[in-house]
């Protein structure tokens, strides 16, 4: 399996998870932007990115 295919994976499983909940709107926009960063930026984008979108989730509901 391809690295990449295992973090789109990823990402879509994550934003199925979320859904549309209004709370999650600037995690969601911040995996959009990772997985368009895996096709046109870099692994650093992707990776601010993801670390990002991990940040919102974890401040919108902390486990």
């Amino acid at each position: 399996m391809h690295a990449t295919a295992g973090i789109e994976d990823a990402i879509a499983e994550t934003l199925d998870t979320i859904g549309d909940d209004p709370d999650y709107a600037t995690a969601r926009a911040a995996l959009t932007e990772a997985s368009t960063a895996l096709v046109t930026g870099t692994t650093a984008e992707v990776q601010w990115y993801l670390e990002r979108a991990l940040h919102l989730i974890d401040e919108t509901c902390p486990i």
